[in-house]
């Protein structure tokens, strides 16, 4: 009775992973292991066989069509016979075609408390949320390269994100498996096989993070922030960011890996695209985040440029002017807040139309740029420009 029960445990589990696959995978696999398409065999197989004469006799009859109406059980045949002549259970080599033609995006979060391969639950939410989260800033930047995307996602993003499944989880440290279908590649009118879209969000999203990763090591070593500048065209995005800041958990206290292998390299033995960030990183990649928004401070910043505005109300001996400069490229007015004496140069500036400096700590937000801290405020002269 369990024995029977145990293989109808197995029946059913087969069924479903069956179920899952496709025709161009299973040709796709049984042409990476070495088989030969010897042709149709009726409308709805083709007939493959060992290239090797004395295992010639050795035959899968491949399903081509899923509107057939034996499909399942000829599909379930053909893994089975597979599973004959490679000595291993029909499920596990249904699993291997499953993810012939599938991208494998390999999140491990690493920290004292998840050694024994749990998590708690608040933060194993979390890590699912943000592993998703990740994957849709790849395929934005796939489509646009932005420092922050906002609103509703076009249809090639939402349609591939829907594509996604989640793989079986594994015991080290805690680790989330993303499964990214690349479906048959397409072919241009020169017959030349083209990448899938999945494959090429898989890249984009290596890019990003490679690009990452090296702007903030950069960026450890001055703390100049336009170190993440040139990552944005190559995938990097404040969308990123954000979903690497929440991999590392809601006290953001774990370090996390993430590895890329792209479709068919399980079979090549091609080692994994695997990119490291260590506890201490996560701080910066926030601080990234907040300058792809907008919203960031840089220390010690000299502002050079001319007076737009005065502002002071009766009475009051401080006011604020608003001075016309240029920060990492862009147009800025920076509200800058000045005693008295100062105030006073500054109207004498803006009457001449001379440029005006100051340093201090700038703090650049989505709507405007404040100075806070300012010291040395003085008008420039003409010579003071050369």
């Amino acid at each position: 009775m369990i024995r029977e029960e145990r293989s109808r445990n197995e029946r059913e589990k087969l069924r479903r992973q069956i179920a899952e696959l496709q025709p161009h995978q299973l040709s796709t696999y049984l042409s990476q292991s070495g088989w030969r398409d010897d042709g149709m065999f009726g409308k709805f197989a083709s007939v493959w066989h060992r290239p090797e004469p004395d295992l010639f006799e050795a035959e899968v009859l491949a399903p081509i069509s899923s509107v057939a109406k034996d499909f399942f059980e000829r599909m379930e045949d053909a893994v089975s016979a597979i599973g004959v002549f490679e000595g291993r259970p029909a499920i596990d080599v249904a699993r291997t075609v499953a993810g012939t033609l599938a991208d494998s995006i390999r999140v491990r979060v690493f920290h004292d408390d998840v050694e024994d391969g749990s998590i708690p639950l608040e933060d194993g939410v979390l890590l699912n949320q943000k592993a998703r989260d990740l994957m849709a800033s790849a395929v934005m930047s796939t489509l646009s390269k932005r420092r922050h995307f906002a609103g509703a996602r076009p249809p090639e993003a939402a349609e591939y994100l829907a594509s996604l499944r989640l793989g079986q989880t594994e015991i080290g440290s805690y680790v989330v498996n993303v499964i990214a279908p690349a479906g048959p590649a397409r072919v241009d009118q020169t017959s030349i096989p083209l990448a899938s879209f999945a494959s090429v969000v898989s890249e984009n999203l290596a890019s990003g993070l490679n690009a990452l990763r090296a702007a903030s090591n950069e960026y450890e070593t001055g703390e100049n922030l336009s170190v993440f500048d040139a990552a944005v065209q190559k995938g990097a995005s404040a969308n990123m960011c954000d979903a690497l800041v929440g991999l590392s958990g809601s006290q953001r206290q774990r370090g996390f890996e993430i590895s890329i292998l792209p479709s068919g390299n399980d079979m090549s033995g091609q080692v994994p695209l695997t990119f490291l960030f260590e506890p201490a990183k996560v701080a910066t990649i926030a601080a990234a985040s907040e300058y792809y928004k907008d919203n960031y401070v840089l220390i010690g910043r000299l502002i050079v440029g001319l007076v737009k505005r005065l502002d002071r109300r009766p009475g009051d001996e401080s006011g604020t002017v608003t001075i016309a400069t240029t920060i990492t490229d862009s147009e800025k007015n920076v509200m800058v807040e000045l005693g008295n004496d100062e105030y006073l140069e500054a109207i004498a500036a803006h009457r001449a139309k001379q440029p005006v400096q100051v340093t201090g700590d700038l703090h650049v937000s989505p709507r405007t740029a404040r100075l806070l801290n300012p010291q040395g405020f003085g008008v420039l002269r003409s010579d003071d420009l050369f």
